[in-house]
Formats: structure tokens, sequence, C-alpha cells
């Protein structure tokens, strides 16, 4: 990022809002790249405040700045402060650092892309579908949601081992939920949300055809609506 301003010297630094390195140009110019590890969901934006710190220790006004969080990255779809918001009470910079709380999150978002590679949907999020009026939603937010409790179902099993006065039954539920979720996305549930074109089978009434009677004389149906065909 350029940032046009004044009063700008080799001291300064732009804060995102943790000061970066930065690249002095002229008093009314400096320059700044955002860490290449910044937290977010892939092919999603986060807005931060930036401002520059002068060597004096002033600071200038905040401005508001949307990063576009590369989809090619596919490391995950959910962040740090998303997953630890899950568990109630969860203090981070203890035992349980954020590094550990980001593993969780790219190993599950592993076994997610996996289901959708499996189910034959897009990892491209350019393919997706956005969230429509009628209610679908979209891609994203799906992808987002499971990724956050597969990630906190993962924290709150540590927290439980770690401190057993910990509700297990809280780490259980954050499980099923994530299960659910997951089975839903397997089972198609979200076809729509990564395709309009995506179709929905319905359930219709007991077929029959031809000859259904048993040996005994008595009807009966050759399909069944839960048969799979």
């Amino acid at each position: 990022m350029t940032i046009a301003g004044t009063g700008f010297d080799a001291g300064s630094r732009v804060c995102l809002p943790v000061a970066v390195a930065t690249t002095f140009v002229s008093s009314v110019q400096v320059q700044a790249d955002v860490p290449a590890n910044f937290a977010g969901a892939d092919g999603g934006a986060v807005q931060i405040g930036v401002f520059v710190l002068g060597a004096d220790g002033s600071a200038s006004n905040v401005w508001p700045f949307t990063v576009t969080i590369p989809a090619s990255r596919l490391q995950a779809y959910t962040t740090i402060d998303a997953v630890c918001a899950e568990v109630p009470g969860f203090m981070r910079g203890g035992q349980i650092d954020d590094d550990s709380v980001q593993r969780w999150i790219s190993s599950v978002a592993q076994v997610v892309k996996g289901s959708m590679l499996k189910r034959g949907l897009s990892l491209d999020p350019a393919d997706w579908q956005q969230a429509g009026a009628d209610g679908t939603p979209a891609a994203t937010e799906v992808l987002e949601m499971i990724n956050r409790l597969g990630a906190a179902a993962r924290l709150a099993s540590a927290v439980v081992s770690l401190f057993g006065n910990a509700d297990a039954a809280f780490s259980r539920n954050l499980q099923s939920a994530f299960k659910d979720e997951l089975g839903r996305l397997e089972g198609g549930s979200y076809d729509k949300a990564f395709s309009p074109a995506a179709s929905t089978a319905e359930t219709g009434p007991l077929l029959s055809y031809g000859d259904t009677s048993r040996a005994d004389g008595e009807p009966t149906t050759m399909f069944r609506k839960e048969t799979k065909f």
C-alpha cells in the first residue's frame, strides 16, 4: 500500500494496527506491505484501520483499508478470532497459543475441502454463488461456519484436557454441530450455495411398476422412496 500525507520522515512506521516494515519515499509518501501471514478467510475480505506512527510517537488519523485474502492460498475459511469466540471464557495468550488454533483451522479446512472435492464442488470462490434474496446462504458463509465449528471443537477439547473443570458437554456439542454441518455439506444440502444450477432431489410417493405381487399374491412395491439409484 502507498500512503500519501505530510510530515513523514525516515522513522515513520505504517501500522495495521501493528507497526510493519515501512519504506520512506518522501515527506509526503510512505509505502508498506500487508504481512503475508495476515489472518483471514480465503477469498474473503477484512477491513482494517491504517495509520502512520511518527518517529516522535505521534499518530496520524486512522483510515479504513480493505485487505482481500487471495483465494489461491486455500488454507482456511475462518479466522482465529472467530474460532476463539466460540469457546466462552477462553483467554488467548495462555497455554494454547494462536499457532495451535491456526493449525486446527487449517486441518479442519483440509477435511472440508476433501468433502467438497468428493461432492464435485469447485474450490475456486469465483465459481460460487453469492447470497440470494431467497435466503440462500453464500458459499463463503457456509464454509466459514463449518471450518469455525470444527476448529472450535478441537479448541474446546484441548481446553477440557488442560483444565479439568471446563465444560466437557459444551465440547461435545461443538463436535456434534461440526459433524452435522459437515454431513449436510457432504449430503448436498448446501449445493445451491455453490451453484445456482444445482438440483435438489425431492422425495416422491412410493412407485410401483409391472408385476409387483409377491408369490403369495399380496401386492408389494418395487421401488421405495429411500432407495438410491
